[in-house]
């Protein structure tokens, strides 16, 4: 005989649970339009749209680099792996997704700021292999010349240049009022995660030490830049409020 509570705990059928997911989708976005008008399916398409003008972008901008003797599958990969980021990171950013803890659109519409900022300094840069053009600089030069150390250079190139895509891309997007600690962690990581593969692409044929160092620069500098950023919106606000 059955025990009591055997059909409770019983697992639902892989069928059974695709049917429920298209049961809460369905019913979601049937919802929406009844109560808003279709505006989170609006949203999406939106979203769909811009992604793609990105990914293209990306793609354009990643073929421009003078990577011949790169496989050609990097090309493929690389800008593959880009697009979805930034589609996801659109998706989050459009559809306004949040929590009473963290500001996951607000710190979304960082990221892709900053990736437009970088990837506009990216097109300007007059050496597509930004390692070789920042070692032409004189702070470059001058690391290069003082440590001896491709791996030094590439983590200050990373954090250097990631703090100011960062604190560009914060200052105008970061909440009023949350968790600044929060806030800082996660919209960090999201600019640090969106740059990433373009510093994978940059470091393919380079020391595995290289890349380590130019991705924990990249990090260390957006922790410093949104960090920047929250402190100067802090400062521009309290002298706002103060009295006269």
């Amino acid at each position: 005989m059955p025990r009591v509570g055997d059909e409770a705990n019983e697992r639902p059928s892989p069928d059974a649970l695709r049917e429920g997911v298209r049961s809460a989708i369905h019913s979601a976005l049937v919802l929406d339009v009844e109560k808003r008008g279709g505006r989170t399916g609006g949203h999406l398409v939106l979203s769909g749209v811009i992604g793609v003008a990105g990914a293209l972008g990306v793609t354009w901008l990643v073929a421009e680099h003078p990577y011949g003797h790169h496989p050609h599958w990097h090309l493929a990969f690389y800008s593959t792996m880009w697009a979805g980021l930034l589609i996801v990171a659109l998706a989050l950013a459009v559809l306004d997704v949040r929590t009473p803890r963290w500001p996951i659109s607000n710190a979304s519409r960082a990221a892709l700021l900053a990736q437009a900022v970088a990837g506009f300094c990216a097109w300007i840069c007059p050496d597509q292999h930004f390692l070789t053009w920042w070692g032409t600089t004189d702070a470059g030069s001058w690391l290069l010349h003082r440590t001896d150390s491709l791996v030094c250079s590439a983590f200050c190139f990373g954090s250097v240049w990631a703090a100011i895509f960062a604190v560009l891309a914060a200052l105008p997007t970061l909440p009023q009022q949350t968790g600044i600690a929060r806030t800082i962690l996660l919209t960090s990581a999201l600019v640090a995660l969106l740059q990433a593969p373009g510093i994978a692409l940059q470091s393919t044929d380079l020391p595995g030490g290289v890349l380590a160092g130019w991705l924990g620069g990249s990090t260390l500098g957006s922790i410093a830049g949104v960090a920047g950023a929250a402190m100067l919106r802090t400062a521009w606000r309290s002298r706002n409020a103060a009295p006269r």
